[in-house]
């Protein structure tokens, strides 16, 4: 019978965003080193009278505190940033993103009377390494600025979580998706692909933000 292997193995555990809108948040464990990616809330539906908002249940991180060495940001939108102020609470442990995207976090932080936060500006294109893991920033389109994808380099492979985005090739602000990054990330060979999905079952495109506003006028 063969013995069960004892080495490492790289977790991915999405605490929430996983089959629903909101509440994006997902766990990267390695050994000793946790990061996580994006800390959001969701809005509650028509069951749920008298809430204002779902966070996701953050107990895991909780008893893995001493593990846990970063939040990492995708963008600014709430259902990506909405639950970070009862996070660092909690866990005082840096947050990393882009200029915009810290800045919604500090407007959030302020308003929640969080203090004593470390908030680590980046930008597409950066690559920090936390722990064991080596994080990439890459250039993405969507309906806020300062969004990035992330190519998160493990132990055992390269994971690429897309964050929110939309191929976009005339923008009205910011650039344009960083496609030949993500062929080159690719070719190199990707051990798994956290992308989004919202609307993946409709067919056909997108229309660009430029063409949309044109037609208002």
């Amino acid at each position: 019978m063969a013995r069960k292997s004892t080495a490492p193995q790289l977790k991915i555990i999405p605490l929430g965003g996983l089959g629903e809108i909101g509440k994006n948040m997902t766990v990267l464990e390695y050994n000793e080193d946790i990061i996580v990616i994006d800390c959001g809330l969701a809005f509650p539906d028509e069951e749920m009278p008298g809430i204002d908002m779902v966070i996701p249940d953050m107990s895991y991180l909780e008893q893995n505190a001493e593990r846990l060495r970063a939040f990492i940001i995708t963008h600014g939108h709430e259902d990506h940033i909405g639950a970070i102020s009862y996070a660092l609470e909690k866990f005082k442990v840096p947050v990393f993103g882009t200029k915009f995207t810290l800045a919604l976090i500090e407007h959030k932080l302020h308003e929640h009377h969080v203090e004593d936060t470390c908030l680590e500006c980046i930008n597409a294109g950066d690559v920090i390494e936390i722990g064991c893991f080596k994080i990439e920033f890459i250039k993405v389109s969507h309906s806020i600025a300062g969004a990035v994808a992330l190519a998160v380099t493990t132990p055992v492979g390269i994971v690429v979580h897309t964050g929110d985005f939309k191929v976009d090739y005339t923008p009205i602000e910011g650039g344009i998706i960083d496609l030949a990054r993500f062929g080159e990330l690719g070719n190199r060979g990707v051990l798994a692909l956290m992308s989004e999905s919202t609307n993946v079952e409709r067919p056909g495109y997108t229309k660009s933000e430029r063409s949309v506003g044109e037609s208002f006028r």
